[in-house]
């Protein structure tokens, strides 16, 4: 969203309504089809909430008031989706509720947001809780864009190596193996192997690929459910590569939404609870939840945290220094910086790492087929002294 000041004009709020008065029985199938695209897609995405505060936090730090400010930003989203929700937010402003309960009542923004927010208009410090949303939701996108940069090429590579086996197995094979026949030579024992496992491939290609369906859909389906997230974050946390790069993704995006809670005056107890709900990662959803309990029975967060091994020593030790020295927020600040920094460096120098790897991989996988299936050839124009 892009903000253009120079060709607002600014409407009170009587002759906005006046306006709406004088249109209504034109916009009813308009505001029909709006109240669907809300029911059916009342999400913001992460790109657009940062958009939405980093935007708010301009207008009113030059001077608008809000009402003003959610009608500029709701005239410059060009998404029917945005706009509708920022109808809805502007609506409740103007029928006198707050900001938070405007934005809770739409239903498309987090209790980690609509309390923050709360906090901020009963301190008086709306537009530094904005910015700070608004970097909240940057990190967010980077921590994001790390992982797809380190996942992507590799399942790209993988992907296509795949394919083309298949190619190979499914049509190259069977008409190099129908010649030999034809032939009647007897063939090397590797291209024997490699027609045999052609025909298995061509045989059970349609039942292998649908209990793969099949499974990918039971997955899907039960992916919310306690025992298969633990054993998918699970697996996922051993993997002898990625394993310790999607941790450091999860455990800086739990410090840096433990630092903006904290540097907003939010209570550690609460800030803790929000956050779990805010992390879609078992490992730190379960340990949060027992922490919690911790905490209310007097243990430093620090011990706490020790129960769980999702959580490094050197994290553990800053968290304690942080603890007594009433500096907790800035440690986690600290901390947050940090993995995000170890984050990109990993992916960088596993790029560059994985990258001839899976070339290699790929050359080694295609070069294996087809040498057995041009093996025979080979030994054919040998014996006949070609």
């Amino acid at each position: 969203m892009n903000i253009d000041l120079s060709n607002y004009n600014k409407k009170t709020e009587k002759e906005q309504f006046k306006s709406n008065d004088r249109t209504s029985g034109d916009n009813t199938i308009s505001e029909l089809l709006n109240k669907e695209i809300l029911f059916f897609g009342n999400r913001l995405s992460t790109k657009k909430k940062e958009a939405f505060y980093m935007e708010l936090q301009i207008l009113l730090q030059a001077g608008l008031d809000i009402n003003t400010s959610l009608e500029i930003i709701t005239e410059n989203e060009k998404s029917t989706k945005g706009k509708n929700i920022f109808i809805k937010i502007k609506t409740a402003l103007v029928s006198g509720k707050s900001l938070s309960e405007s934005m809770d009542q739409v239903n498309c923004f987090s209790k980690y947001e609509i309390f923050s927010i709360r906090i901020a208009e009963e301190s008086g410090q709306l537009v530094k809780v904005l910015a700070q949303l608004a970097d909240y939701y940057s990190k967010q996108q980077q921590y994001r864009r790390l992982l797809i940069s380190a996942l992507s090429y590799p399942l790209i590579v993988i992907s296509t190596a795949i394919l083309a086996l298949l190619f190979l197995l499914n049509f190259l094979v069977p008409l190099f193996g129908d010649i030999y026949l034809r032939l009647g030579q007897e063939l090397p024992a590797i291209t024997q192997w490699i027609i045999y496992f052609s025909k298995i491939s061509s045989r059970y290609a349609l039942y292998v690929f649908s209990l793969l369906l099949v499974l990918f859909i039971f997955f899907f389906l039960k992916r919310k459910e306690k025992w298969f997230r633990y054993w998918s974050s699970f697996l996922v946390l051993k993997s002898p590569i990625f394993g310790n790069l999607i941790q450091r993704v999860y455990l800086a995006r739990f410090a840096q939404a433990m630092s903006f809670l904290l540097q907003s005056k939010v209570p550690l107890i609460q800030s803790i609870k929000l956050t779990s709900k805010m992390i879609s990662f078992y490992p730190l959803e379960h340990s949060l939840t027992k922490i919690q309990d911790d905490i209310l029975k007097g243990t430093p967060l620090y011990e706490s945290l020790q129960s769980f091994h999702i959580y490094p020593s050197r994290m553990i030790a800053l968290i304690k220094v942080g603890e007594e020295s009433g500096c907790l927020d800035h440690l986690f600040s600290k901390i947050a910086k940090q993995f995000q920094e170890e984050t990109e460096q990993f992916t960088k120098m596993l790029g560059s790492l994985i990258e001839p790897v899976l070339i290699i991989f790929l050359a080694v996988v295609v070069g294996f087929v087809l040498i057995s299936m041009y093996l025979p050839i080979f030994k054919l124009t040998t014996s006949l002294g070609f």
